[in-house]
C-alpha cells in the first residue's frame, strides 16, 4: 500500500500491542502529547492479552494507518500456527472466540506493507513481509536493506527495539534513545513493544520520527502494568502471560 502526496514532519510509530490494552492507551496519551502529525502501528494488535477487540477497536476509532501482523492473521485463521508455542497457541484459541466479527473484518483488510515518502512500514521484515522472518541478527538487517530502497524502514515483530545504520553496505547499531540521522546513511529501526516488550524492560516503546531534525528517538513509557495482568488472569488466560510483562521479556 502506498500513499501518495503525504510529507509529515514528525512521525509516531508503535508495533505489537498484544491485545495490552492499558499499554495502548498510555502509549496514545503519550503520542498526542508529542506534537506529530502522523502516526502508524506495525502490527499484532491481537495475541497473548486479554483486550483484543478493544484495541482494534481504538485503533479503528483513531484512523491509524496498521499494517497485519502475524498474531493478527493467526486470529483469522490466516496462518498456521503449529509453530507457535504452547501458551500462544491458546492465547490465539482463545482471541479467535471472543474477537468480534466487525473487527476481524478490520484485521482481515490490513496490508503487509505501507510507504510513506521516504518510510516503509513491516511487521517482520521487509524481504518478504508475508514470511514473517525476524530481523534479529545483523545478517539479517543487511538482507533486510537489499529489499527496500527508501531512506527509513520501520518494523516490529520482535519485540526489540534497535536501530541499524547503513552507510555504504557498513552496518552499525547506535545505542543512544536518539538517533541523529546521517544524510549518507539508510536507517532499519524496530520500535519494540506497545504490550510485551521483550528487551528486558517492561515499560511500553515507540519510535518518533522527526523529519526535518533527521531524528529517531526510541520511546519508553509506564503503563498501568497491574491492570493489563490483571485482565488477563480474568480471562482465563495462561498466567505466564501476566508474569512475564514484571520483568519485559
Amino acid at each position: 500500500m502506498h500513499i501518495e502526496g503525504l510529507d509529515p514532519r514528525r512521525v509516531a510509530i508503535f508495533s505489537d500491542i498484544h491485545g495490552n490494552l492499558p499499554a495502548l492507551e498510555k502509549v496514545l496519551e503519550e503520542i498526542d502529547a508529542s506534537n506529530v502529525d502522523f502516526v502508524v502501528c506495525c502490527g499484532d494488535i491481537v495475541g497473548y492479552g486479554a483486550n483484543p477487540n478493544e484495541c482494534v477497536e481504538l485503533i479503528r476509532s483513531r484512523n491509524i494507518p496498521t499494517i497485519a501482523g502475524n498474531h493478527d492473521y493467526a486470529a483469522l485463521s490466516l496462518i498456521d500456527i503449529t509453530y507457535f508455542n504452547e501458551i500462544a497457541k491458546r492465547s490465539i484459541q482463545w482471541t479467535r472466540k471472543v474477537l468480534k466479527p466487525e473487527n476481524e473484518e478490520f484485521l482481515r483488510n490490513l496490508p503487509l506493507s505501507l510507504e510513506v515518502a521516504d518510510m516503509l512500514f513491516v511487521h517482520a521484515s521487509p524481504r518478504a513481509p508475508e514470511a514473517w522472518n525476524y530481523v534479529i541478527t545483523l545478517g539479517d538487517a543487511r538482507q533486510s536493506f537489499r529489499s527496500f530502497g527508501q531512506r527509513v524502514c520501520f518494523i516490529g515483530h520482535s519485540h526489540t527495539p534497535f536501530v541499524v545504520e547503513n552507510h555504504d553496505g557498513n552496518l552499525a547499531c547506535p545505542t543512544s534513545p536518539v538517533v541523529e540521522l546521517k544524510p549518507d546513511c539508510r536507517y532499519l529501526v524496530n520500535v519494540g513493544s506497545v504490550g510485551q516488550p521483550r528487551d528486558r524492560n517492561p515499560e511500553a516503546c515507540f519510535a518518533v520520527y522527526d523529519r526535518e531534525k533527521h531524528q529517531i528517538e526510541i520511546r519508553r513509557v509506564e503503563y498501568d502494568l497491574a491492570r493489563a495482568q490483571q485482565a488477563i488472569f480474568e480471562a482465563g488466560l495462561p498466567p505466564e502471560l501476566a508474569e512475564r510483562l514484571n520483568y519485559g521479556m
